[in-house]
């Protein structure tokens, strides 16, 4: 019940906060403006939810107290559990933050680890096709990452709190319970998304064996002329820069699949979680695994590098 009452909150702030961003002339935006006001409107909800929180904390804190003093009065009917959870439970969401980082550092550790990307050729120039999808790929991949990465840390918020919340719940609840493995994997993929980009580089060099993206195209001059190469390669490597942003989604929506199959939902599976999280690392690294494919086949027409 206080879940809900909780997200009915989280979400009239957030529409709130989204109607209180300032804007730009509608004649001048771009979509890169868009994305970009977008990321501003979640400027102060991380902190709404860390207040959030801890308010939850600490009524979980008050709660308890009162179980220990049912359990005194009445032991039988009010198990000692029922207080020690709870004020366990508002002791995680006191200190939001810290227990936070400390799921970001039992999936990676000490690591800093991040993606990275090699250089790209300079726009094609001109007024034409290719000059525009560059343009749109460009004004849009850096404001879509930074969009990206203030949803991974907030969800990651969201799920922390839920996963807290469970630590309440009797064994009953079944996979949701205190012990169950849908809680276990809400606290995983909440560590993952407070840690977004580094589980990210961790996928990425597990797969090509480091974390830097190949992204700067070269075609071979048996293909194509030099001159038409420097028009088509900046295209391409905007394709591959919005295919990396699709794959980025699809990791992040992974981890959600994985979480949905814990709990025991029926829509989802672990090979469609695995499906999301592998098909997002590969389309990120589109270019590495270009170069994988025509290195196996013997074709070197479009190299990556």
């Amino acid at each position: 019940m206080t879940i809900r009452y909780l997200n009915k909150i989280i979400g009239l702030s957030f529409a709130a906060l989204l109607l209180l961003t300032s804007q730009a002339e509608a004649g001048s935006l771009k979509l890169g403006d868009v994305l970009n006001n977008t990321t501003n409107a979640f400027g102060n909800f991380p902190t709404f939810l860390s207040l959030s929180a801890a308010l939850l904390g600490l009524l979980f804190a008050i709660v308890g107290v009162f179980k220990f003093k049912d359990h005194v009065d009445n032991p039988a009917q009010t198990p000692l559990s029922a207080g020690v959870k709870r004020f366990l439970a508002g002791g995680m969401l006191l200190s939001a933050p810290y227990t936070g980082s400390v799921l970001k550092g039992t999936l990676l550790g000490a690591s800093t680890q991040t993606l990275s990307s090699t250089l790209r050729h300079g726009a094609p120039g001109g007024t034409g096709m290719d000059q525009m999808i560059y343009d749109l790929v460009n004004s849009a991949a850096g404001p879509a990452g930074q969009l990206l990465a203030a949803f991974s840390y907030i969800a990651a918020v969201i799920l922390l709190v839920v996963g807290v919340s469970r630590l309440t719940k009797t064994a009953q609840e079944g996979p949701r319970g205190p012990g169950g493995l849908g809680t276990i994997m809400t606290f995983l993929a909440s560590g993952a998304l407070f840690s977004s980009a580094g589980m990210m580089s961790t996928f990425t060099t597990s797969l090509f064996g480091n974390p830097t993206v190949s992204t700067y195209a070269t075609i071979d001059p048996t293909v194509i002329n030099a001159a038409d190469a420097l028009k088509i390669a900046p295209v391409i490597e905007a394709v591959m820069t919005f295919i990396m942003i699709v794959g980025i989604i699809a990791f992040i929506r992974g981890w959600f699949v994985m979480k949905a199959f814990a709990d025991g939902s029926s829509q989802a599976s672990i090979a469609q979680g695995l499906t999301f999280l592998f098909g997002g690392a590969l389309a990120m690294n589109l270019g590495d695994l270009v170069n994988v494919l025509g290195k196996t086949v013997g074709v070197n027409g479009i190299t990556f590098g």
